[in-house]
């Protein structure tokens, strides 16, 4: 039993999907159920049941899920203590990230930490914050950042906020948006929660989109062409902040502006890691006195 047999073992818990889970292994899925096979074969139990909802931990899995991730962080720490003794502050950072942090602010991020520190090894897997929020807490990455209202918690750090905008081609009143075309698009749940909280405070109750789109990337190509309003988070504006396309900020109805929260996770075990504490100090000293919003509401 390896690291390899780990960290399948840990994806497939936090998919809780074999499809899922052998789409992100880069498996077939017959290659994955093999593997899962032969290691409940080597410890004797199963580990798995198979449901038609995808599966679920037995007690024997659990205890087996709870190895995996306490060995994954283990010989992490080992790789990283024989590195310290190089003088070399080296490893493997596993990081999670939402789409639009990952689109707008983890390059530049990671390229000025890389230059700095180019023997620690990144990898980096981006997707909406819920199923990041899945990831970091399934054991996936020890640490992820997500957008939205995710629990802070003793080993979260909010990094900056951002304000929730009406985007349109003009100036427009809230009062006109009712008889304007209006752009739905895909996105994470926190958005689409924030959005309609919105509208049914300020847009009659049977308005409906006129366009669903794939996502926010379509979304900003259809507004900057004239062809309806929507309602983006400031760091998914893209284009959008380019002169001529109206952007304002929303409100409650108590004059307080929605704002959207990125936050910065990570496990306990990951304070105690070289590489991983290192980033944290990073990413938190680059936020101290840095925002990406440049707008005033």
């Amino acid at each position: 039993m390896d690291e390899k047999e780990w960290q399948t073992f840990v994806t497939v818990v936090a998919e809780g999907n074999i499809t899922k889970a052998a789409d992100k292994l880069f498996l077939s899925q017959p290659a994955l159920s093999y593997r899962l096979r032969h290691l409940e074969e080597d410890l004797g139990c199963p580990l798995l049941l198979r449901t038609n909802e995808g599966i679920t931990l037995t007690p024997q899995g659990e205890v087996f899920h709870a190895y995996c991730r306490r060995m994954l962080e283990e010989t992490e720490s080992l790789k990283q203590s024989i590195g310290e003794m190089s003088g070399e502050i080296q490893g493997t950072l596993k990081i999670a990230s939402s789409i639009n942090f990952a689109d707008y602010q983890l390059p530049h991020l990671l390229s000025l930490f890389t230059e700095k520190y180019p023997h620690i090894h990144m990898q980096v897997k981006s997707g909406y914050s819920s199923h990041v929020n899945k990831m970091f807490n399934g054991g996936e990455v020890m640490i992820a950042i997500t957008r939205g209202n995710f629990k802070e918690s003793t080993n979260s750090i909010k990094l900056f906020e951002e304000p929730y905008c009406l985007v349109y081609k003009d100036k427009v009143s809230i009062d006109d948006l009712a008889s304007l075309p209006w752009i739905q698009y895909r996105t994470d749940g926190s958005i689409s929660s924030i959005v309609e909280s919105w509208r049914s405070e300020n847009l009659p109750t049977s308005l409906e989109p006129a366009m669903e789109l794939d996502s926010m990337v379509t979304c900003r190509h259809f507004v900057r062409e004239g062809l309806g309003w929507a309602i983006l988070p400031y760091l998914g504006l893209g284009s959008c902040k380019d002169e001529g396309i109206h952007v304002a900020p929303i409100y409650h109805k108590d004059g307080t502006p929605f704002m959207r929260s990125t936050l910065l996770h990570f496990s306990e075990v990951s304070t105690k890691l070289i590489a991983a504490k290192t980033f944290i100090d990073y990413v938190c000293e680059h936020y101290k006195d840095y925002t990406p919003v440049d707008i005033e509401f």
